[in-house]
């Protein structure tokens, strides 16, 4: 499909400054959180970035839609887990994977529920996103099944340098279908549910990475520095970058929803100073 089929000038709403036009081309639930592929404008991204992400209009492209649903209001963010560049041809479009765990959002419901072809308004891509290394031949995963697809574009960079992954997942059951056809066969995977043999795996994970990347809920940022002390004494700087679970709203640190709290007592905004941040900044070493 070519970009210029799907494109919506009969609603004025579209384009904003700063926003672009998507178009929905497959969405499924992978791990319990939402996984969309959109096609969108050729040149706005270079590579994926992960951590990157965009804001998502989850409401109605109409004028009334906009006018009257207030329940939709806040943009929903939609982190960067795949990109693949336009085709050499006139008006075609660069593919987007994005991904997010919030599937009880109703927001987020109401992205899930868009069919192909239907069009979403988006702001971005924003944020700064996780670096890797160029000496890392070894990198740990974490996360959560819900949260780790919005790591994957360094899963692959990984690989293509020839370099070892490890993925930690914290949760119970067994591994979803769909997310595990997602990985490569060339990633080790484990998976833990017990907080005992979580905080373990944890210790082990850091003791065997040149450098790890995390997307965990809030409360488990503390848990994963405490196994980075034991298995290293201390938080090194640019050994274990984080996305912090922070509610991005506006992208331009206007309305101060992201406040994040950091090691020297003082708050930033995710937004727009993450949303990724070195662990050592958020707990002391």
């Amino acid at each position: 499909m070519k970009y210029s089929q799907f494109t919506a000038p009969d609603h004025p709403s579209f384009p904003e400054n700063g926003g672009v036009i998507a178009c929905v081309e497959t969405t499924q639930i992978v791990g319990g959180g939402l996984l969309m592929t959109m096609a969108a404008p050729a040149g706005l991204m270079h590579e994926a970035s992960a951590g990157r992400y965009v804001l998502a209009r989850c409401t109605e492209p109409t004028p009334w839609a906009q006018a009257h649903d207030w329940t939709l209001s806040l943009r929903r963010p939609l982190f960067m887990a795949g990109w693949r560049p336009a085709l050499s041809v006139p008006d075609d479009a660069e593919r987007w994977t994005l991904a997010t765990p919030a599937l009880e959002d109703a927001g987020i419901r109401w992205l899930a529920a868009r069919r192909p072809g239907e069009c979403v308004h988006l702001s971005g891509p924003l944020g700064n996103g996780f670096t890797l290394p160029p000496r890392v031949q070894r990198l740990a995963l974490i996360g959560e099944p819900a949260r780790i697809l919005a790591l994957a574009p360094l899963l692959h960079a990984m690989l293509d340098r020839g370099g070892s992954v490890l993925i930690l997942l914290k949760a119970e059951g067994m591994l979803d279908a769909a997310l595990r056809s997602l990985l490569p066969f060339a990633v080790e995977v484990h998976q833990e549910a017990d907080e005992a043999c979580w905080r373990a795996r944890l210790r082990e994970a850091m003791t065997w990475a040149d450098a790890a990347a995390a997307a965990l809920p809030a409360h488990e940022t503390a848990t994963l520095a405490e196994a980075v002390r034991a298995a290293r004494m201390r938080i090194e700087k640019g050994l274990v970058q984080c996305l912090v679970d922070a509610r991005l709203a506006c992208g331009y640190g206007a309305c101060l929803a992201c406040l994040t709290p950091l090691a020297n007592g003082r708050w930033t905004r995710a937004c727009v100073h993450g949303p990724v941040f070195d662990l050592a900044s958020l707990s002391s070493g």
